[in-house]
Order: C-alpha cells, then structure tokens, then sequence
C-alpha cells in the first residue's frame, strides 16, 4: 500500500468518525478528545478542529448550516440539502431563499441539466 493510499484510508476513517459541527459560523469536524481521532489529525496536519469549505459541506438554503444529506431539483434549481429542507422539498413547500455560490453555479447549468464552465449564451 502506497504512502498516498494510507492517507486516504486515514482520511476515510476521520469522516466516518470524526465529529461534525459548527464553529464561528464554519462548518467543522472534531475530535471530540477521542486519542485515536487525536493521533489520526495530527498525522494528517489538521488543526482540531479542521475547518470545512462551507460550501463542499453544507445546505444550500441561506442560513443553514446543516450537513448536506441529499441533492434534490427545487423551484427551478438543484440544490444540495440537509434533512429537514429535503422534507420540506418533498413535502412542496416553497423553497427559502438559497445561498449565493448555489444561485452561482446554476446559472451555469444548461436546459439539459448539464454545468457549463461558463454560463449559458444568453442567459
């Protein structure tokens, strides 16, 4: 097993155990004291907690900070939810206002549903 391939093990198993939260308005995970999540960060060079991109790990409703459980098409746009938007998308509400990276990023998806690296002519 290559040294590449370790870390990503190690990474794997950081996500599936590590803590998740919020910490100044920033997505994080933790250790939560936990010595193997401790040694298991400090060999990868992560601060405890590891700041997350905000966008990569939340849902994309404004003001949410939730972890992302789903992807779902609401009001004319594909979003990534947590999930108690995801039972108000099934459910047919209205969907609130959403983040503008999101707003962003679809404008560059095409009618076939498909993201363009630039947005599509005319629009």
């Amino acid at each position: 097993m290559t040294l590449h391939e370790l870390r990503e093990a190690l990474e794997g198993m950081v996500w599936q155990f590590g803590y998740r939260g919020v910490k100044s308005g920033r997505p994080i995970i933790w250790t939560g004291g936990l010595s193997a999540l401790e040694e298991a960060f400090e060999a990868l060079d992560w601060d405890d907690p590891h700041y997350l991109p905000e966008e990569d790990f939340t849902c994309e409703v404004e003001g949410c900070m939730e972890e992302i459980t789903s992807g779902l098409r609401w009001g004319g746009l594909y979003l990534s939810l947590c999930h108690e938007h995801s039972s108000d998308c099934f459910k047919g509400k209205e969907r609130p206002p959403v983040k503008a990276y999101a707003i962003k990023r679809e404008a560059r998806r095409g009618e076939d549903g498909v993201l363009r690296s630039e947005p599509p002519k005319g629009g």
